[in-house]
């Protein structure tokens, strides 16, 4: 299996647009092979790293983690990890459940995709709020922002990857934010 080449990065940009307008044409974009699957986890993947080099712990954080930046790092790295195998087996299930089950791994190509491209447009405003070029408070009304859009892609997602009725898509888009956040919430209390 080979890395995600331009064209096919390009590709799922354009299908995440087609995506957010609801155009079915969305799944031309996408490799929906079993290679193209595997694939679409390296753009995650890999703006994860840099998520977290360029995440900058406050004080208490950097306090209570003893001055110790990477391991601040490597366990919000493995939140997002948890998290991700966490809510994959969920709507895995959830899929089973709903004889969605044949179109889970479209679901996964598709979020994989989304979730790798709005983290690569975070990474230049938190560059910008690190190195003290912007304000933290950029950093924080972005976040927002983007929790909304995201909520909203992953019922996109939903409705379009599995074939997801409307209720149960925006079920399945709370439930992505109910696990990470219970994901993170049971890491910080096992640390």
């Amino acid at each position: 299996m080979a890395l995600p080449h331009k064209a096919e990065i390009l590709s799922a940009l354009k299908g995440l647009g087609l995506l957010l307008r609801g155009d079915d044409r969305a799944l031309l974009c996408y490799d929906l092979s079993l290679d193209g699957f595997w694939r679409s986890f390296w753009l995650p993947l890999a703006t994860l790293f840099a998520y977290a080099v360029l995440m900058q712990p406050d004080a208490a954080d950097l306090a209570y983690w003893g001055e110790d930046r990477l391991g601040y790092a490597l366990v919000q790295g493995v939140k997002f990890l948890a998290a991700w195998a966490v809510y994959f087996a969920l709507v895995a299930g959830l899929s089973r459940l709903f004889h969605l089950g044949a179109r889970f791994g479209i679901f996964v190509i598709l979020y994989n995709w989304a979730q790798g491209i709005t983290t690569a447009a975070t990474l230049p405003i938190l560059a910008g709020a690190s190195g003290d070029l912007l304000p933290g408070s950029v950093l924080a009304g972005w976040s927002t922002a983007l929790l909304l859009a995201w909520l909203y892609i992953v019922m996109r997602i939903a409705r379009l990857g599995l074939g997801a009725t409307l209720s149960l898509a925006l079920a399945i888009a709370a439930l992505d934010l109910i696990v990470s956040m219970a994901v993170h919430r049971l890491v910080d209390l096992l640390l």
